[in-house]
């Protein structure tokens, strides 16, 4: 940004209500065809909507101005969507900016890694509500994931005035401080003053409210009632204290702060054990049920949500030196001699007995173990003489997602898969321009930023098993050599029969 970039909340307001919201490229090219599709549904698009945060972010504005007396009630992406309706949809994208992420520019880099901050401290939210037994876990999820719109877009249009900041309060600045002298004004008041103009629902704005969140005080008399880790917390005879502990905006709050704590430092970071506390008091549980409960909801959120290169916060859980002393670091264990891929994949040939889906079942047990950078497996089933194609197996996928997907409609890529062996890998610039040769409702559950191997092994009678794995991040040499392999094996051992 230049000089003359905004300073001050107002300048700001106007700064932001001028600008469009970001989406990727590819994924808003592929939901405007969607859209303008006869063959297409809200509820096929959900996984698309819920991916894509200025999307779902856009679509829950939308909802809130049309059914304006009722903001409170829609929270969730899903729930905006069937509101608007598919021209409502329709109306959103033309709201928002496709844009193609680059490695090399610091804005896209920390605008995604801001909201994959933010899935991480909603998974947290909706794990402690679970603990708690909260029957709207997911809205406390959507409410938590929402709060740091206003972060992602500050760091997409103003980076260096973030980065700015951030250098103040490694310098020892207090964060209302660093927030002031970089972007004149509090984030948390822009993001209170800017929700209300777009109708963002009140659950929301209230999470920043100290009228409905507690002040530095009062979170540390909660606290103090959960100051011992090995007891059970106290209960608190104040009123207002009362009603807090049992909101689920101080969920939201909490997760919020616990997050971006073991993003930006680390897990034992002391300022973390003060929230710990204060969902003790919430769960009134042990501080340990609390601490797993967080763990747990990071190495999910790890699973579930990829959107940056950033590590996530639970691979600090995995580390092998994290918690441990400095005399078993100077000796660590030495670890077992890796099994080798060809014997593994070896197997497969030599135990195959004739049962076709046994050897498929093995043959991802197998990918598992020799093609760990694989986050999703999924196996079609080309039959003959229909040439009906249908899943099969899959590891890492949401079922009901993959039930609702046309596999037969027109695909370039599956037809000639389901024709004759063949091997493809398709990195994220081939994988971009080859998406659109993929049946349309199954391109949902692509990535364009990801890469992909997919591979057929042809049976007697033209049939054929089509195999595709899929990682957010990236494969190497070796894995492709290895999937070669692994679809050459299954080849010959379907062909001894």
């Amino acid at each position: 940004m230049s000089d003359k970039s905004p300073f001050g909340l107002e300048e700001w307001l106007t700064f932001l209500q001028s600008k469009k919201l970001p989406v990727s490229a590819g994924n808003y090219s592929r939901l405007k065809k969607q859209v303008k599709s006869p063959d297409e549904t809200l509820d096929k698009l959900q996984s698309n909507i819920s991916s894509e945060p200025f999307l779902a972010f856009t679509i829950l504005s939308e909802a809130n101005k049309v059914v304006s007396n009722k903001r409170a009630d829609i929270k969730t992406p899903n729930h905006a969507a069937s509101m608007v309706g598919m021209d409502g949809l329709s109306k959103v994208l033309n709201k928002l900016e496709p844009c193609k992420y680059s490695a090399k520019d610091p804005a896209h880099q920390h605008f995604l890694r801001q909201v994959q901050i933010s899935y991480e401290a909603a998974s947290i939210a909706k794990r402690w509500a679970i603990e708690k037994r909260i029957n709207n876990s997911e809205d406390i999820f959507w409410v938590t994931f929402f709060r740091d719109a206003i972060r992602w877009m500050m760091w997409f249009y103003a980076e260096p005035k973030m980065s700015l900041m951030v250098k103040l309060l490694k310098d020892g600045k207090t964060l209302k401080a660093a927030e002031e002298s970089s972007i004149g004004c509090r984030l948390d008041e822009l993001a209170v003053k800017v929700f209300q103009i777009w109708q963002i629902p009140h659950i929301i704005i209230n999470s920043f409210l100290t009228d409905h969140i507690p002040n530095p005080k009062e979170l540390q008399s909660l606290a103090s009632l959960a100051s011992d880790p090995d007891e059970m917390p106290g209960y608190t005879e104040d009123r207002r204290l009362t009603i807090l502990a049992n909101s689920p905006l101080l969920l939201a709050f909490c997760a919020t702060k616990v997050a971006h704590m073991a993003n930006n430092m680390n897990w034992g970071t002391k300022n973390i054990n003060l929230y710990y506390q204060v969902i003790s008091c919430v769960l009134h549980c042990k501080q340990g049920k609390v601490i797993q409960a967080t763990h747990y909801a990071a190495v999910e959120a790890a699973q579930l949500y990829n959107h940056s290169d950033k590590i996530p916060i639970a691979c600090q859980l995995l580390s092998p030196t994290l918690y441990v002393s400095k005399e078993i670091q100077r000796h660590p264990a030495q670890p077992s001699p890796p099994q080798q891929p060809s014997k593994i994949i070896g197997e497969l040939y030599k135990n195959y007995t004739g049962d076709k889906k046994e050897l498929i079942r093995e043959a991802l047990k197998t990918i598992k173990i020799v093609i760990p950078n694989a986050q999703h497996a999924l196996v079609l089933v080309s039959k003959h003489p229909s040439n009906k194609i249908a899943p099969a197996l899959q590891f890492g996928y949401d079922l009901d997602v993959l039930k609702k997907i046309d596999w037969n409609s027109p695909s370039a890529v599956l037809s000639h898969l389901a024709q004759k062996q063949s091997v493809s890998n398709l990195p994220s610039p081939k994988l971009k321009t080859t998406i659109a040769k993929f049946p349309l409702s199954a391109q949902q559950i692509l990535d364009e930023r990801g890469h992909l191997f997919i591979g057929s092994c042809p049976q007697k009678l033209g049939s054929s098993f089509i195999i595709w794995l899929d990682t957010r991040s990236t494969f190497n040499d070796n894995d492709y050599t290895t999937f070669k392999t692994i679809i050459l094996t299954l080849s010959k051992a379907l062909a001894k029969a």
